[in-house]
């Protein structure tokens, strides 16, 4: 059986200025943060599943799947990170917090999430 490359086309939304803490971050990226080791997962976990920004934008965005910060996608560039499928929500933010685009999901292959305003 041939597992189909799923697409999603996820809009962006402008960020309310005075929203206060995010709720979509739990871990966020901290240039120069200390080592923090995290325990081994489970072998038993399941399969694994690509998640694939195409940032359709003129604009930094941050990646964030279950709210743990993934990487950092370059304007009119693509990046993907592999998670354990299963996963629930992938979260992008520009770098300056102006726009923001989420939305639900769960694979066992290949997810292109193409991010535009």
């Amino acid at each position: 059986m041939d597992k189909e490359t799923k697409v999603v086309e996820v809009v962006g939304t402008k960020v309310a200025k005075t929203r206060g803490e995010n709720p979509n971050i739990k871990t966020d990226f901290v240039c120069d943060a200390p080592d923090v080791e995290v325990a081994k997962p489970d072998t038993a976990r399941g399969s694994t599943c690509t998640v694939n920004v195409v940032n359709n934008t003129g604009y930094s965005v941050k990646v964030y799947i279950d709210g743990v910060y993934y990487g950092w996608v370059s304007p009119w560039q693509q990046g993907a990170v592999t998670v354990w499928a299963g996963y629930t929500t992938v979260y992008c933010i520009t770098s300056g917090g102006k726009y923001e685009w989420s939305t639900s999901g769960n694979c066992d292959y290949f997810f292109n999430y193409k991010i535009r305003i």
